[in-house]
């Protein structure tokens, strides 16, 4: 198998991946919305799991595009896709340029999801942090039955005070 076809056949297990990745984040949009925080840490480790092998599959990625720049003469030093493409040793252009812009189009829209999840994980903590503000805050002022303020003026007798 040819280097050029490697890559391409790299390139559709990466974008399987990026698709499954995909469907992750919506799910965790819907438990985010259900407030299921179980069901959040399962669907975190099994992200997990489809980022690492988005990284093994990249690797190999990137060994098989160092292959193919020095079958057609090119740099493989920060060698792109975009690159290659714009060299003449490339025959499956095609093939490779719909992968790239699928690629592109599923990483953008895993990037919008993810900040959705992102500001609403975001809202669910202030909201945490208000009520346990707004709970201890009734805690401290209803504790004795007095604020801190009267503990202070009546602990103050009348030589401490300023004339």
């Amino acid at each position: 198998m040819s280097a050029e076809s490697q890559l391409c056949n790299n390139l559709e297990k990466i974008l399987k991946l990026q698709k499954s990745l995909h469907q992750i984040a919506l799910k965790k949009t819907e438990i985010l919305k259900a407030d299921n925080i179980e069901a959040l840490g399962e669907l975190l480790k099994d992200e997990l799991k489809h980022i690492k092998a988005i990284e093994v599959v990249n690797n190999e990625r990137e060994q098989i595009q160092h292959e193919l720049a020095n079958e057609i003469s090119l740099s493989p030093e920060h060698l792109t896709i975009s690159e290659l493409l714009s060299s003449d040793g490339i025959e499956e252009k095609e093939k490779l340029r719909s992968l790239q812009e699928q690629l592109i189009e599923q990483m953008k829209i895993i990037k919008e999801i993810n900040e959705l999840n992102q500001d609403m994980l975001q809202q669910s903590l202030n909201f945490v942090n208000l009520n346990l503000d707004l709970l201890l805050g009734q805690e401290s002022s209803n504790y004795n039955g007095q604020t801190s303020d009267e503990n202070q003026s009546i602990n103050r007798s009348i030589f401490d005070s300023k004339a």
